[in-house]
């Protein structure tokens, strides 16, 4: 029974996958952030994996996710959220970024910035920012650190 489960989770994070693709693909901006080895399909496996770190999210049910459209700005806005804040706390256990996991705080970043005529994630788009910022904040500060050990 456990490997049908872990089988139908798979499953849906496959679909949460290509439905952020599918959004993410609308934008210009976005699609200028990969010209580089790691492509988007990477980056939106990587959130919906992200997402369901902990096991599906009851937030994400399926009649708000039609895997064959773009998900919802306010489903977009909470992935990305929960994957900056998951990022957020990989850096300031001191652990390096990958490119993949730096393209998402980029991604997430020039999303809600094109993104701002919500009103109900107005406070997430916030957080978003602050985490974007504070990130890039401790690590500028450990290179300085790793600079002056030199």
């Amino acid at each position: 029974m456990a490997f049908l489960q872990a089988l139908v989770q798979q499953w849906h994070k496959a679909d949460l996958g290509y439905s952020l693709l599918l959004s993410f693909q609308r934008s210009d901006e976005i699609m200028q952030l990969f010209n580089g080895a790691t492509d988007i399909k990477t980056v939106a496996n990587l959130i919906a994996a992200l997402v369901y770190s902990e096991g599906e999210p009851q937030w994400l049910t399926k009649e708000k996710q039609d895997t064959e459209s773009p998900l919802e700005n306010e489903l977009v806005v909470k992935c990305l959220i929960i994957s900056c804040q998951l990022l957020f706390i990989k850096v300031s256990q001191k652990s390096s970024l990958n490119q993949a996991e730096r393209l998402i705080l980029t991604l997430s970043n020039v999303w809600v910035s094109q993104k701002r005529d919500g009103k109900s994630s107005g406070d997430l788009i916030d957080l978003i920012k602050k985490i974007y910022s504070q990130v890039y904040s401790i690590e500028l500060e450990s290179r300085n650190t790793i600079k002056n050990m030199k």
